[in-house]
């Protein structure tokens, strides 16, 4: 394997990760809210939180997610086809989805910058800094835009790409319990 290819699984990994601390942080504010009314306390600023992590949760762990399949894929056309017909399609739908993912990070991490230099906080019980989360949403979209990418020049120069693999591997495994 090419230092490369671990470079980008690394980084993959890393946004499945944080995409986990983000979903156990959701259950970290929200057990802490629970908590302190049992004793008549509240914790300042916690919607604001746990909406931050719900969007990196949402977010961050995108690129992996595709990397293993785990995203939903709708065959009904490409499905259909083989050959250069198939190549094509899916060379098409790679090609705007990658389009759209690096519109939305740049719209995003567009966004988070304004937020920096203007200062933005958010309208809760505490000023949270804005461009934190646009950038934590920024990150996770640039990177999934990335993994894009990175499965199209694949599938361009004639590999399988992951999510093929992916979808292979489970069809496998569901033949295997099947027997």
């Amino acid at each position: 394997m090419n230092p490369l290819r671990r470079a980008l699984d690394a980084l993959y990994l890393l946004s499945g990760v944080l995409g986990g601390v983000a979903l156990a942080a959701i259950a970290g504010i929200i057990g802490a809210q629970v908590v302190g009314r049992q004793f008549g306390a509240t914790v300042l600023g916690a919607d604001d939180l746990t909406a931050f992590a719900v969007a990196g949760s949402a977010t961050l762990p995108l690129a992996y997610a595709f990397r293993h399949g785990a995203h939903i894929r709708v065959d009904l056309i490409i499905g259909r086809l083989s050959g250069k017909a198939r190549f094509v399609m899916e060379t098409v739908a790679l090609v705007l989805t990658v389009g759209l993912a690096v519109f939305f990070a740049y719209s995003m991490l567009d966004l988070a910058s304004d937020s920096f230099e203007f200062e933005d906080v958010a309208q809760g019980s505490v000023a949270w800094k804005l461009w934190v989360p646009q950038m934590m949403v920024g990150a996770g979209v640039a990177l999934f835009a990335v993994c894009l990418i990175d499965d199209l020049v694949v599938h361009l120069t004639g590999g399988t790409p992951s999510y093929r693999k992916a979808a292979e591997a489970s069809a496998l495994e569901r033949a295997s319990e099947e027997v």
